[in-house]
């Protein structure tokens, strides 16, 4: 049926599905506003061949027609926008795709929390029975609806909501660049306020004592503990070194920009007490330069493993010495950079040996002042 304006003028005729043909296709018209005439609009879906079966490719076509009708009923004119060929792509189907192509450059923890974000996604779908929702059918409206009931969910805080929010606002540029739709629906929300991050310096007392269990129960580990208190290697970063990366000659590990958080090649350098023990506890001579120098076993093995099995280790050491959830192996890093601080080291040294963007980033990272700085320095000043 055609659609006549106040001005009676055919102002579009619905889309269907025209029969006896068989290119697979959705045909309608509307007001071409720069011609002044109606214009033929023609959606094919003969790509989706040997994709579905012919009973899908039925329903997609007809839930496009009802979504192109709507969206004509509401206004919408199809030759004021570019095409954008992918809309009528499914949702969940275009994200699966979308992480097959960034699993090949990107390192296994932050692809981690790619999948996550995404299978947080297609779950809430599932639930709202709509997992065939194409992509152009996730509106505004949606987002909203999903975005407040992350909100209302308990185990999820205002930071972990605003890494939600920054992860859909990327994953929906990609689309937009991928041509699946034209508006981020993300674009519009807020970030929540956050707390300050409490930066916890592990006191020297609990150092006394994870050491020596670490020597008793698991002694590699140690040598973790020291890569991130000594030479400031983050624990995803240690879990990809390679034995070929490692120089006890001159010191130091290289860290290739592929497996640095920055994507910055840098040289974390060794205290000669750590060349020491990682020549004592690992005889890298054995293995090949390929194997990688921590594996899952606190070995050299031919497999990198991941922060994952580090975390199950810290969290064993945290429980048996009852030291508090607010201790975490990370937190040696920000330990290693106070004692920097507090033996009065440049920061702009301590940037460049902790791999930091700029000297106020390091101050994020520096606790208070050790009971020693207070001791021999503070408590020296005169009344």
């Amino acid at each position: 049926m055609a659609i006549i304006n106040d001005n009676f003028l055919l102002e579009y005729m619905p889309a269907r599905i025209p029969s006896g043909t068989k290119d697979l296709c959705i045909i309608y018209y509307a007001w071409h506003p720069s011609e002044k005439r109606q214009k033929r609009k023609v959606m094919r879906f003969n790509h989706l061949v040997g994709k579905y079966t012919k009973r899908e490719i039925n329903k997609i076509m007809n839930q496009a027609c009802v979504d192109i009708n709507i969206k004509l009923a509401s206004g919408h004119n199809p030759f004021i926008e570019s095409d954008i060929p992918k809309a009528y792509n499914k949702l969940t189907e275009s994200i699966d795709y979308y992480l097959r192509l960034k699993k090949r450059d990107m390192r296994p923890d932050g692809f981690r929390s790619y999948t996550s974000f995404c299978n947080k996604l297609k779950a809430w779908l599932e639930e709202k029975k709509m997992k065939d929702l194409f992509v152009i059918s996730f509106t505004k409206d949606i987002a909203i609806e999903m975005m407040n009931e992350l909100a209302l969910n308990e185990a999820i805080g205002n930071t972990t909501w605003n890494n939600y929010l920054i992860f859909y606002r990327t994953l929906w540029n990609w689309f937009i660049a991928n041509n699946y739709c034209k508006v981020n629906v993300f674009l519009n929300f807020k970030k929540k306020r956050e707390d300050t991050k409490v930066r916890k310096v592990i006191p020297q007392n609990y150092h006394n004592r994870i050491v020596p269990y670490c020597r008793h129960f698991m002694p590699n580990f140690e040598i973790v503990i020291d890569l991130v208190r000594a030479s400031f290697i983050r624990p995803a970063e240690i879990a990809l070194i390679q034995i070929k990366e490692i120089n006890l000659f001159e010191s130091y590990i290289l860290i290739p920009k592929e497996k640095s958080k920055t994507h910055r090649e840098r040289y974390a350098y060794l205290p000669e007490w750590l060349v020491a023990k990682i020549a004592e506890n690992f005889h890298l001579e054995r293995y090949s330069l390929e194997h990688y120098f921590i594996g899952t076993s606190l070995v050299p093995a031919e497999k990198h493993t991941d922060t994952k099995k580090y975390d199950k280790y810290w969290e064993k050491i945290r429980n048996d010495l009852k030291l508090g959830m607010t201790i975490q192996l990370y937190s040696y890093r920000d330990t290693g950079i106070t004692a920097l601080e507090d033996a009065g080291v440049a920061r702009k040294v301590i940037q460049k040996l902790t791999d930091h963007t700029s000297e106020k980033m390091v101050g994020k990272y520096i606790g208070p002042p050790s009971k020693e700085l207070l001791e021999n320095v503070v408590s020296k000043i005169m009344e």
